[in-house]
């Protein structure tokens, strides 16, 4: 079945967004891996994000073939905006890719109505929290490492 072209278009965006984030949360999560132990909380940060940018890839796809589209492929490597070089480059990564996030989901949300509109603020409400977690743990302070308006 064939949908507003408009939803469409937005929930591909967001899904190239997403691919993206999948790419960059696998290589904070690599970079972190020899530097601290499994249950150690900034590996587990980065396993939650990579987590949740999948589940909420897998949904776009899901979402945009039952509306008739063709989802945008994932590409074979992205440019990423923050070396993953080191505990604080892997974080500084992990916020950087939340925060790019979070602008996606919030400019999708003007063509989302209903469950794709909640499904997107979900989404945005997990990339501020990530996002504000990641930069907590570079040692920011909280006043710096919270956004006022994630996305926008």
């Amino acid at each position: 079945m064939a949908d507003d072209p408009g939803t469409v278009q937005a929930l591909s965006d967001l899904l190239a967004v997403q691919h993206a984030a999948v790419y960059a949360c696998a290589a904070a999560g690599g970079a972190l891996a020899p530097l601290r132990p499994a249950s150690d909380p900034t590996r587990l940060l980065a396993q939650t994000a990579y987590s949740a940018h999948r589940e909420l890839r897998d949904r776009l796809v899901a979402e945009v073939l039952g509306r008739g589209g063709s989802p945008p492929a994932a590409q074979p490597a992205y440019q990423l905006p923050v070396p993953p070089s080191g505990l604080t480059g892997a974080l500084e990564l992990l916020a950087a890719v939340e925060d790019r996030c979070a602008a996606a989901a919030y400019d999708a949300l003007d063509a989302l109505v209903g469950d794709l509109r909640a499904l997107v603020v979900d989404a945005l409400a997990g990339t501020a929290v990530r996002g504000q977690q990641a930069r907590l743990a570079t040692g920011q302070p909280v006043d710096r490492a919270s956004r006022a308006l994630p996305g926008v």
